[in-house]
This record gives C-alpha cells, structure tokens and sequence, in this order.
C-alpha cells in the first residue's frame, strides 16, 4: 500500500506555555472522494519534543501520573503519546480540540492552572530541551489512527519500538519524526552543526548549492564547518510527502545575510534506511 501524506506549516509562530508554538495544516492525498467528504471539524496539535538526555524513561513516568490526568480532569483529548522512534532523546504528544479557538481556551486554561503552575510544570520543562508543534485539521480514520497510536504504545513495552503498526500510523508517526529532523536541519545550518549533519546525513548524500556546485557528504560537511554567514534562518510553508521508505521535504527560507535580507527554497530527500530516517539529497536556491 502507497500512502502520501502531505503537510504545510505556514509558519505563523504562537505562543503556548511559554514556549513556540508553530501553526499548519495537513490533508491527505490518494484517498476516494467519498473518504474525502468525511471530514472532521476537529483540530490536531502533535508535539514532539527533544528532552535533555537521561530524562526521557522519567519525563514519560511524570507525565502518564500527573501531566496525563490532569489535562484529561480539564476535558482536553489526549490522542496519542510516547516515546519517539526518532532518538533516545524524542518524545511526543497528539492532543484534539474541536477548533482553534477551544485549543486557544483549552490550552490558556490548562497553562495558567494552579494545579499545573504548583505541580508538575517545573519537572516537566526540567526535562525539555527544546520542542516544535503543528496544528492540522484530520478526517474521522487518520484521528483513529493517531489514537491508535496510543494504545499500542500502552500495550508494547517502553522503549523505541511501535508494534504492529498499519500503513496509516506509520505514515502519520514518519511525518513527525520528517519535522523534527528538518527543524534539526534547519538549526544545523545557522549554527554550523557538523555533529548533527553527521548524524542525520547518509554516507552517500549529495548536495546541490545556490551557486550551482554539486557537492558530496564530506565537502558539505567542510562547507557547512566554517562559519556560517547566515543568521535568523527561518523556513516556512513546510511541505513533507511520504511515500513508502521515501520522502521529500519542500520549503521556503528567509533569512539575514551580510546585514540583508534573504531568501530561497530548498528541496531534501529522505530514507528510511535501518528503521531510521537519513538525508539522501539537498538542493537550495536562493532569490
């Protein structure tokens, strides 16, 4: 079975408990017609996070006894949540709201709890390096899907292994795991992250830059050691397909270079290669 997935993250930052929030939207491609007019008007917000290594086996105990009842006492609809497939140091939450607004509400009510505020906050953001959040709308069999996630997790031992997933779960749990990693990539650039670049790029990746040249892992990772002369590199309207062990990232850039404004768009490829997700291909413009 072929499945794509198609997102689109317009890369409106928000704010949610104090932290960025960004805003997006997903619909699915190569479904009937007849799936496509069962849609549902709820929202979904999947957050995955990167926690401070050592923390994730405590992060999930803290959360399934404290976090996990108290937004369940608050009436918000926890979907999905676990352990990410992504590294040792990933975690995620699904959560559904019936729009925007009552995600708004419901998340502003939760945040500024007292019950919140003077229980489990400060351990919970203890553990939390940093985190990056899409809000998409779904239809009635992706949201069962997420949820499905859940229970799997619940029954499967804790660790990194998600058993017996379907072809809709995987696709959905490879999209998240795509942003992550694209957020990652992002960072690396601006920040002239080798260590990263080593891990998230394949032995074979190749890369074709603004300026034309066409370059393998090991010049690129030269290229990207020096300096880098960008600064508050941004990328928006994400757009991430799935196909199979395949996936193509889309995105535009803006960004500050030499003390002017600047932008492009670039295009990576992914593959699942050895249950992991590396880079295969990267080409920039810039205009």
């Amino acid at each position: 079975m072929r499945l794509r997935l198609w997102v689109s993250i317009t890369g409106v930052l928000l704010f949610a408990g104090g932290m960025p929030v960004v805003r997006g939207h997903v619909s699915k491609m190569n479904q009937s017609t007849a799936d496509r007019e069962v849609i549902s008007s709820r929202v979904v917000e999947i957050r995955t996070y990167t926690l401070k290594t050592g923390t994730r086996e405590g992060f999930h105990e803290l959360f399934v006894r404290e976090s996990l009842p108290m937004l369940r006492r608050q009436n918000v609809d926890v979907v999905a949540y676990g352990p990410s497939l992504h590294d040792a140091n990933s975690y995620f939450l699904v959560r559904s709201f019936a729009s925007l607004e009552e995600r708004t509400r419901g998340e502003e009510a939760f945040y500024n709890s007292r019950e919140w505020l003077d229980g489990p906050r400060a351990a919970v953001l203890a553990a939390i390096e940093s985190y990056s959040t899409v809000v998409v709308p779904v239809d009635r069999e992706t949201l069962e899907a997420l949820r499905a996630l859940s229970r799997r997790a619940e029954r499967g031992k804790q660790g990194d292994v998600m058993p017996q997933t379907t072809p809709t779960e995987t696709a959905t749990f490879d999209v998240a795991t795509l942003l992550r990693l694209n957020d990652d990539y992002i960072r690396s650039v601006e920040t002239s992250d080798v260590e990263r670049f080593r891990e998230i790029l394949a032995e074979d990746f190749l890369c074709s830059l603004p300026d034309g040249k066409h370059i393998g892992r090991d010049a690129f990772l030269e290229h990207v050691a020096a300096p880098s002369q960008l600064s508050d590199l941004r990328a928006h309207d994400v757009n991430v397909r799935v196909m199979g062990d395949f996936a193509l990232v889309h995105a535009r850039t803006t960004f500050v270079t030499n003390g002017r404004p600047g932008a492009g768009r670039y295009t990576d490829a992914w593959a699942r290669r050895n249950g992991r997700w590396v880079a295969i291909a990267a080409h920039v413009t810039r205009y």
